[in-house]
């Protein structure tokens, strides 16, 4: 005799923490993935000189945001939601404004 399943089974419940997580990733990746382009970007002229500052602290805040992010993600990989792969993105991009900082940092900073 088969048992009846409810309308809020395990597998409805796994879905919908699935998509929650997947989508506030992504919706969290959306500027931190523009912010890293922007610092990617090659610069020239003399205006740039003066935004070195602004450029530096931006890619602090970067740095910061990838870190919130990949701690959002922890328990939804922990709790198997969500496959480890999604540490990827924004470690790649942690990764990158880390390189921009010290390797190649702003003009005057």
């Amino acid at each position: 005799m088969p048992t009846p399943t409810g309308p809020r089974s395990a597998p409805d419940r796994f879905r919908v923490g699935t998509t929650l997580g997947a989508f506030l990733l992504v919706a969290m990746e959306a500027p931190l993935a523009f912010v890293t382009l922007v610092q990617l970007m090659p610069r020239e002229g003399p205006h740039e000189v003066d935004a070195a500052v602004e450029f530096a602290l931006l890619t602090k805040l970067g740095i910061g945001w990838a870190v919130l992010v990949v701690a959002l993600a922890l328990p939804f990989v922990r709790t198997r939601r969500l496959r480890p792969w999604w540490y990827a993105p924004p470690l790649a991009m942690l990764a990158a404004l880390a390189v921009r900082l010290l390797v190649f940092p702003p003009y005057g900073s």
